[in-house]
């Protein structure tokens, strides 16, 4: 089965290379028929090293893919129904059991995170965990008592493809819940909701009074540690934003959304751009972004990857001309052992494929270390360590960066 499906994933990579454009350090390793996984089935992806995680909502199930095609999957419907999570009745009286949503996640443990019951109100703020081992561990929450939901919004069409922490023992699911000008961090502590430690964040100030809509995702990009007392940065984007926001503490308790800006750049605008789905990385410290190219409202599907310290652009793909357009394309990334990072891209109906993305070199070690500048340590996914200890991190000190052993 396996021969098969690489012989097909082969295929269509020959008979597409040479129609999409690729500019940038950014090479496409793999790409793979999506024909039967459209918007109905899927909408964000998750990865978990070199595979991706797809939802489909038909058959109730959670897929692993790689170059050989899907290697693995775990049947989330079949769970909720064998346990008896009812969410209703139907119009002959017959029980109606919870589903599988249509966005995937991954937490710093390995573990899958989904949404549930997608479309109703209740996806933003309803998940699946599925350890490693293929444990599912079902987690309701309740929206903190400050974020306040306007009637008929929570619905939540995009997961972003990164939690923080380790969900089982303690963590956090970053959501962004329809027509809600709120972005909601739910803490979960040992596979349950922790409403103490749970916030929303208003995003109603004086420079952003946009309402977030069903195309808004966010992703955390730092490490969560419980025992340092503080919480993990995230990073949120929506259509009606002309850019990214990044979660800054402001107090004991509050948080509030600030834009990114870029000495002598300004925010980069995606005002007009179609879709809102994104992924983002932390490689030594430093934040870059994958999303879609401002399209003027077309429904392109070209991408490009971005430097966030100072909005550069480092790579783009260009969509083949005549391809179809659906405009809820998906992302995902995780960083490998030598600093590469792998870039998932889903366009529903079309293609799921893998792309290699190294920073260039000026982003990392462009000058030697300040002798004098603190050090950093880093894992290999990009994630800040207070305490390395075990393993291989990402010694930085000033603007250079080293692997080191510890």
């Amino acid at each position: 089965m396996k021969k098969i499906l690489l012989f097909g994933a082969a295929a269509f990579m020959a008979c597409t290379m040479n129609a999409q454009t690729l500019t940038g350090n950014l090479k496409l390793d793999w790409e793979i028929s999506m024909a039967d996984h459209t918007t109905t089935e899927t909408r964000s992806i998750g990865a978990i090293g070199d595979k991706a995680i797809l939802n489909n909502s038909t058959t109730g199930k959670v897929e692993l893919w790689d170059a050989t095609g899907k290697v693995k999957e775990y049947d989330v419907n079949g769970w909720l129904k064998e346990n008896g999570f009812i969410s209703g009745q139907d119009e002959k009286g017959n029980d109606v059991y919870e589903v599988i949503g249509r966005g995937a996640s991954v937490d710093e443990a390995g573990n899958i995170v989904i949404n549930l019951n997608f479309p109703t109100m209740k996806s933003s703020r309803m998940f699946m965990i599925i350890a490693p081992d293929g444990t599912m561990t079902r987690v309701e929450c309740e929206f903190p008592a400050g974020a306040v939901m306007p009637e008929g919004s929570g619905r939540c069409d995009f997961v972003g493809d990164k939690m923080a922490g380790n969900l089982l023992e303690d963590g956090y699911v970053v959501t962004c819940p329809d027509k809600s000008q709120y972005a909601v961090a739910f803490n979960i502590v040992k596979g349950k909701y922790e409403p103490d430690f749970s916030y929303g964040i208003h995003i109603g100030d004086s420079e952003n009074t946009e309402v977030w809509n069903t195309e808004s995702s966010a992703i955390f990009l730092e490490s969560y540690n419980p025992d340092e007392g503080d919480l993990p940065k995230f990073i949120a984007r929506n259509r009606s934003i002309g850019g990214f926001r990044i979660s800054n503490k402001v107090g004991k308790t509050e948080y509030q959304l600030d834009k990114m800006t870029y000495e002598g750049e300004g925010m980069i605008d995606w005002t007009d751009a179609t879709t809102t789905n994104f992924t983002a990385f932390n490689v030594a410290g430093k934040y870059y972004a994958v999303a879609n190219q401002p399209d003027n409202k077309t429904r392109t599907h070209s991408w490009e990857v971005f430097d966030l310290q100072n909005a550069a652009t480092l790579a783009r793909w260009t969509m083949p001309v005549g391809e179809a357009v659906n405009y809820m394309v998906g992302f995902a990334s995780s960083v490998n052992e030598d600093g590469t990072v792998n870039i998932f891209q889903f366009n529903p109906g079309i293609r799921l494929a893998k792309y290699t993305f190294t920073v260039p070199t000026g982003n990392v070690n462009e000058i030697e270390a300040d002798e004098n500048a603190p050090v950093e340590y880093y894992n290999l996914q990009g994630v800040k360590v207070a305490n390395p200890e075990g393993g291989i991190f990402i010694k930085k000190q000033g603007a250079k960066a080293e692997k080191v052993l510890r």
